[in-house]
């Protein structure tokens, strides 16, 4: 209830004071004829105050019943979404001052919005006087996501080769025996430590690998092999899991197309350096091939010796560019889902330059160097690297395929398992660590948090630890950027 300020108060107070103890004829008829307008003046204003704070009070609970309503445009008919506005309204609302009514919800299904109008009468206490009991106020307001909206994606794909390990536990099981036990062609692979190595012994390695009679110099190629032998039970990599989340975001923006042609999508990968498979398409069936073919650069065939992000990234930014607000196919939203495991390395960075003699320095059974000019420099990547794109108003999603210990391997022990401290990571790559993480921390266990703070929000940032989780979790930040939804009045 709002009533009189002080100061309004004191000058009335004043004025009556002054009236009733005043003697003269000319001054009591001037006050009769000045207090009565004198009093409406000053109980209009309040009278007014008060209809504009119900106002606002109004405007807010509608915006949130709109907000409420849109999630369900897709699943509720449009008189349950009238319905489900009404209910919000009346179940957030306080306005036991005002008497107001629904005047209209329209219901835009093929555009999935939602608006309505909001019309309330608020009772007068002064303006009475003048025979005005009542003023009315009014809101109205539209809620839409950006599925109906113009946008860009641009799903980008680490091709660096450690997305070629394993993607569950399982898988890596099956990996470990059929490359460690059975395997190698050549007893010699033993004095290059290939035994017992993951970390970075896992794109082209020479013809060390043998099954079923073949020899096969990279492991892809014979986890390719073993597979087609073992159909009902196959070893599944990353980057198959990769290209099977990014065929979930192709398929759910070609459901959201079905209507009107209103989402693009591109594919990229990065390694060296950013790489174009699709540029932005409508065309599903066009994103499809190139997820399927190996010639795009995308599939479990093809491999990056190494994962520059600082460079991969601002070629990114300058090919994205600004954002738009939607509204036409010449001004679309972007949002950027980046797939990685979030480590810059270069795969000679772990495997040349190293230098001591070779011994058990890391594990009782397998030899390994002393140590290596580059072994910082593998390190997470910075997130200010992301900045620029969000500057633009791009929304940066992003997918950590979360990189599992290899406690027994002398490469991941000599980098990603010693602790940020050892990176040289700001003076490398300007990097500023979390201050409520300490530089202890291992290169790994950072990553998450590198790359949760290169998303735009921690709501679109997942981290995955198995191939279900990873193959999900692309589809599920895009859906809750999908399932966002905003004010359009």
């Amino acid at each position: 209830m709002i009533g009189f300020k002080r100061p309004q108060k004191e000058k009335l107070r004043s004025i009556l004071r002054y009236a009733t103890q005043a003697r003269g004829g000319n001054i009591g008829m001037t006050f009769a004829l000045l207090v009565t307008p004198l009093v409406i003046a000053i109980g209009t204003g309040i009278d007014l105050a008060r209809a504009y704070n119900v106002q606002t009070r109004i405007q807010a609970d509608l915006d949130s019943s709109l907000i409420a309503a849109v999630k369900s445009v897709s699943s509720l008919d449009n008189n349950s979404l009238k319905q489900k506005v009404s209910d919000w309204f009346v179940a957030t609302g306080n306005l036991s001052a005002a008497n107001y009514s629904i005047a209209s919800v329209a219901v835009d299904t093929s555009n999935q919005s939602v608006s309505a109008k909001v019309t309330a009468t608020v009772p007068t206490t002064f303006m009475r006087i003048a025979g005005i009991k009542t003023v009315p106020v009014a809101a109205t307001s539209t809620a839409k996501g950006p599925t109906t909206s113009y946008l860009q994606v641009y799903i980008v794909l680490d091709k660096s080769a450690s997305m070629l390990l394993p993607s569950s536990q399982s898988d890596r099981t099956k990996f470990q025996n059929l490359l460690y036990n059975n395997s190698y062609s050549d007893s010699s692979a033993t004095k290059h430590n290939y035994v017992k190595c993951e970390f970075a012994c896992h794109d082209f390695d020479g013809p060390y690998f043998k099954y079923n009679g073949s020899i096969y110099n990279n492991i892809y190629d014979v986890v390719k092999s073993y597979n087609s032998s073992n159909a009902s039970s196959p070893i599944t990599l990353r980057t198959d899991t990769a290209v099977a989340a990014a065929q979930q975001v192709v398929s759910m923006a070609a459901k959201s197309n079905a209507t009107t042609n209103h989402i693009q999508v591109g594919l990229y990968y990065l390694g060296a350096d950013l790489y174009q498979s699709v540029a932005p398409t409508y065309s599903s069936s066009a994103l499809t091939k190139a997820l399927t073919t190996d010639s795009y650069g995308l599939t479990s065939a093809t491999s990056q010796p190494v994962s520059y992000f600082d460079i991969a990234l601002a070629t990114l930014t300058k090919l994205v560019g600004s954002a738009g607000n939607g509204g036409s196919a010449s001004s679309p939203l972007k949002l950027v889902l980046l797939l990685t495991d979030g480590v810059e390395s270069s795969r000679p960075w772990v495997t040349n330059g190293t230098w001591g003699s070779w011994g058990y320095y890391y594990s009782a059974t397998t030899s390994t160097p002393q140590g290596g000019a580059n072994w910082n420099n593998v390190a997470p990547m910075n997130p200010g690297w992301c900045s620029s794109m969000k500057t633009n108003g791009v929304t940066i999603g992003v997918l950590n395929t979360e990189y599992l210990a290899i406690d027994y391997d002398w490469g991941y022990v000599a980098t990603l398992s010693r602790p940020m401290s050892s990176t040289n990571w700001t003076s490398t790559y300007g990097g500023v660590m979390r201050a409520s993480v300490p530089a202890s921390t291992s290169k790994r266990d950072y990553l998450q948090y590198a790359l949760s703070d290169c998303a735009t929000s921690s709501s679109l940032f997942i981290k995955a630890s198995d191939q279900n989780e990873i193959q999900n979790g692309l589809s599920s930040i895009f859906n809750q950027y999908l399932n966002s939804v905003r004010l359009t009045n």
